[in-house]
């Protein structure tokens, strides 16, 4: 956009000759002499230095050479000028000058020797400057080991040029072509990178060792239990798998279906050698212990009837697997999956530390494999990397990213995948797979009633694009570097509108049958539920300014959005209350439940906000049964009532007061108190 027009303003100045007035200034009028005549020629010269006779007559000196005319004509002294005499004069000037200009380029030496050095050598160049005699001795040593250092850089230069000759060509090419590439080992293809020396080492068709040694009598065994040691029970295995496949895949997507089944029904005495397997013993126990969590039968308990070892035996076994088979050591598909799977149950039992160890050993094994790459400029020294792998490697690599993104959220920490580290496209929705029926499975079998096509492809893809919205929101709003510091209103305001914009897009582009409604997919209801969530997080970190500071435009209120975005999850949950049973449900429910009945307890005793703190904590406690994190949850927001002066509503505090005295309670120190100057707005 043009700039004002202000010609208008600027006057209008010119000379009687008629020519422009130009921005130079005149040169001022001579005045005339009292004496009359030529000024210039009546001027006394400007002496800068007096004679040393003159100095001490204090009589005006001519400043003559060799003589002065005072000391020639009328005194007769010799006449000596010294600049260096005479503090006043310009002489001593360029001496002090000269001085402070060698002081100035030693302390400039010194400085940068500091700020250049590395960080083991500074002390000791400070311990020299603190007790040299002079600083100047010290920079000079300095400046000739700089002197030396640079012959050393002439020096490579020169054996640069020595040693540049016609090298081969073959080998020229061959270090230029091997950027990378994917190689088969231990029946697995991993990425090298073109750093690395190990791209030079030739293992191609190396055997997958765990598969190396068969059963003799592998041939009588039962190929369903053949894959764990805890139960030999046909049917458990199966109505575990269907638990695992039922209520926990079809959110947290990080497998083919297909390919685990194809390799599973096998045995795991059947898998071949050199090919890449989609089912191990490590993942079939972890899906087992997940299994465990949705279910009242006998065999989910590690010790019958303790709701505190549900899944643990199974679990257990996978550790054990992971230690003796050195699963760490040997990076696989399977690996990678089972890992993240574990990672997601050891959060849901409450043990995070674990839970986040076993997630980045998961993350890192997936990069060691190159699946966070596009292979399709990479080179494959093998060709096993048929499209079902490629495919395979994909869905694994987004799961692993969705897996991430909620430990980001739960923990509060920044994602282990971020955005510059993967450059893999998402995988390709396969209309056959996404009509496969799907209905609720429960101990008394299939509803078959409530069968509709699973759409799991379609709904991974939808979270892996909210997932990329929620990294860059924590990135912004929730980095380390970021707290107790403000980026600036201007610069929040429009990372917030930019979030905004992408959450509603994301809303505007969703299919019609992804909407939240009566007898919807659980896995549809629950990326509603993240998708609300992302609403909370995107405007908490404006509750910190009143009304009168805040960046937001004044119809815009963080404190109502927050509320009606935790309205909307508990509505949500509601929901699939009524088309399913709260005692199967992913624990990742859990933390969306708990941030959303945090907000209802800041607006209380508003009426919705009590509706919704009584649903809050009777869902909470439902899930409890089988997610031991909800039974943290549910004690964490007993003691946040009490710490914040909070009264419940009867109906909640009696909840509470019931699993407090069934599974136990927190002291009121152990849960951190909000900060006393975080004043949130009333508004």
């Amino acid at each position: 956009m043009e700039g004002p027009d202000l010609s208008g303003l600027r006057p209008q100045t010119t000379l009687t000759s008629g020519l422009p007035f130009t921005d130079s200034p005149l040169p001022p009028a001579k005045k005339k002499s009292r004496r009359g005549g030529d000024p210039s020629i009546q001027k006394r010269r400007c002496v800068s230095t007096a004679c040393i006779a003159c100095r001490r007559r204090k009589s005006k000196c001519d400043g003559a050479l060799p003589s002065c005319a005072a000391c020639a004509s009328v005194y007769g002294t010799e006449c000596i000028y010294d600049p260096n005499s005479d503090h006043r004069r310009k002489g001593v000037y360029r001496e002090k000058i000269d001085s402070m200009k060698a002081r100035n380029s030693t302390l400039q030496i010194l400085i940068e020797a500091i700020l250049n050095a590395e960080e083991e050598d500074v002390p000791d160049i400070v311990k020299r400057i603190r007790t040299c005699d002079s600083l100047d001795a010290v920079a000079e040593s300095i400046l000739k080991q700089e002197d030396f250092g640079g012959a050393g850089v002439e020096e490579e230069e020169q054996l640069e040029t020595d040693y540049t000759t016609d090298m081969p060509v073959e080998g020229e090419r061959d270090l230029a072509r091997k950027m990378g590439e994917l190689r088969l080992e231990n029946g697995s293809t991993r990425f090298i990178g073109g750093t690395s020396h190990l791209i030079h080492w030739d293992i191609h068709g190396a055997p997958n060792p765990e598969y190396e040694s068969r059963n003799a009598s592998a041939a009588d065994i039962d190929p369903i239990t053949s894959w764990s040691d805890v139960t030999k029970d046909r049917e458990t295995v199966k109505h575990l798998l269907n638990m695992y496949f039922n209520w926990h895949y079809p959110y947290f997507t990080t497998l083919s279906r297909t390919l685990f089944y194809r390799d599973f029904l096998k045995g795991r005495w059947n898998i071949s050698r050199n090919k890449t397997a989609y089912c191990s013993p490590l993942l079939v126990n972890a899906m087992l212990a997940l299994g465990c969590h949705f279910t009242d039968a006998p065999c989910a308990y590690a010790t019958t009837g303790d709701s505190w070892t549900k899944g643990d035996h199974f679990f257990a076994e996978a550790k054990r697997l992971i230690v003796d088979n050195d699963e760490y050591e040997k990076p696989r598909l399977t690996t990678v999956q089972a890992l993240a799977l574990m990672s997601v149950r050891e959060a849901g039992c409450g043990r995070e530390a674990k839970g986040w160890v076993y997630s980045g050993m998961s993350f890192r094994m997936a990069q060691d494999l190159g699946l966070n790459l596009d292979i399709g400029g990479i080179r494959s020294d093998n060709d096993n990397l048929d499209e079902q792998e490629i495919d395979a490697r994909r869905v694994t690599f987004w799961g692993c990213f969705l897996f991430d993104k909620c430990w980001s959220n739960y923990l509060g920490r920044l994602p282990q995948l971020p955005k510059n580290s993967y450059s893999v496209p998402k995988y390709d929705v396969f209309p056959d797979e996404d009509a496969d029926s799907w209905c609720p499975y429960t101990d008394s079998g299939f509803d078959e009633s409530a069968k509709q096509p699973s759409r799991t492809r379609t709904i991974g893809l939808q979270l892996s694009k909210l997932c990329e919205i929620s990294s860059d929101l924590l990135l912004f709003f929730y980095h380390p570097n970021h707290i107790g510091r403000s980026s600036g209103k201007s610069v929040e305001l429009k990372k917030l509108s930019e979030l905004h914009r992408r959450l509603e897009d994301w809303r505007k582009e969703l299919p019609k049958e992804l909407e939240p409604k009566e007898g919807q997919l659980p896995n549809v209801i629950l990326m509603h539920m993240f998708f609300h969530l992302q609403y909370i997080h995107l405007f908490r970190p404006f509750l910190k300014y009143s009304p009168a500071a805040s960046p937001l435009p004044p119809h815009v209120s963080p404190r109502r959005i927050c509320t009606a975005n935790a309205g909307a999850i508990s509505k949500l949950m509601r929901l699939y209350k009524k088309l399913y049973n709260l005692r199967q449900i992913c624990n990742i429910a859990v933390y969306m439940l708990h941030s959303a009945c945090t907000i209802h307890i800041l607006n209380l005793p508003e009426k919705t906000a009590k509706r919704d703190i009584i649903h809050g904590v009777k869902h909470l406690e439902e899930i409890a049964e089988d997610w031991l994190c909800g039974r943290r949850t549910l004690s964490i927001i007993s003691v946040l009532a009490r710490k914040w002066n909070v009264e419940l509503p009867e109906e909640a505090s009696h909840v509470l007061r019931r699993t407090d005295e069934k599974w136990g309670t927190f002291k009121t120190s152990d849960v951190p108190s909000p900060r006393s100057h975080m004043a949130i707005s009333p508004s």
